[in-house]
């Protein structure tokens, strides 16, 4: 094999590597406002996060002077929507079930029933509106109080489950000025227009896999008498019940009211 002497090696060498430095100074750089990654055909799609989930609030106990204790989820606007259960119930778990979706709109405020049910389950309601008037008035006071917010019952909104919204049909008809927004879940009668004169606006629910008919007839009604009402399905849920997306449903319904 030929020997190349030392010195032509050499020279040989730094030739190589001047080329390979020219070579690395000419080579294309990306544009700085160039998009990164991967071409067309082998970038990955973009991941879309999900919908951060609403900011829960936890449930609260306010004593009210004279009365039940109410509870309460601190919402993020100054209007009180007071919470009326079903016959026989309670409502911590329904609170759970929906409030943190709707304390957007509001102060939860949940009375518990006037009167006492057989064998001490849960409690019910006297039929008086003017004495469930006098008791919401002293639960907004005192939870305006308690929690340092200042509720204004001008913009309330009544959410009434099954005998709770009976109730509250009881009192939009008996102070038609004062309760315009009303949330209607699961009603025992059908709403009329007549004694609904004052309301604003009124969602309508029921259960997937209960009679609909009062709530919907209910909602045409007063549609055709002028009245902003919609009805909502409750899907999977039975009577007294809110099924699976019953938080995205009542938030829906109660932002329906408080819009109008």
């Amino acid at each position: 094999m030929e020997r190349w002497s030392p010195l032509w090696t050499g020279f040989l060498e730094a030739v190589a590597l001047v080329t390979l430095a020219g070579e690395a100074c000419t080579k294309p750089q990306p544009r700085a406002d160039a998009e990164p990654g991967a071409s067309a055909t082998t970038r990955a799609a973009e991941v879309v996060a999900p919908p951060a989930p609403p900011r829960s609030s936890p449930i609260g106990t306010v004593a009210v002077p004279d009365d039940r204790d109410v509870l309460v989820v601190t919402g993020e606007t100054r209007r009180p929507i007071v919470y009326l259960h079903g016959m026989c119930g309670e409502a911590r778990s329904d609170l759970e079930a929906w409030s943190a979706s709707v304390r957007e709109h509001g102060t939860v405020i949940a009375l518990e029933g006037d009167a006492a049910c057989p064998r001490g389950s849960g409690r019910s309601w006297s039929v008086s509106p003017d004495a469930l008037d006098t008791r919401i008035d002293s639960a907004i006071e005192a939870v305006s109080s308690a929690r340092a917010i200042e509720l204004d019952p001008r913009e309330v909104i009544v959410i009434g489950e099954s005998m709770g919204a009976s109730r509250a049909l009881g009192l939009a008809s008996r102070f038609p000025a004062k309760y315009t927004r009303l949330v209607l879940v699961g009603g025992p009668e059908t709403p009329s227009a007549k004694d609904l004169r004052g309301v604003k606006a009124a969602a309508l629910l029921a259960g997937e896999h209960e009679s609909q008919a009062k709530m919907r007839q209910g909602t045409a009604r007063l549609e055709s008498a002028g009245v902003d009402a919609r009805f909502w399905e409750l899907a999977g849920a039975t009577h007294g019940t809110y099924g699976s997306d019953g938080a995205r449903t009542m938030g829906e319904a109660v932002a329906f009211v408080a819009q109008r």
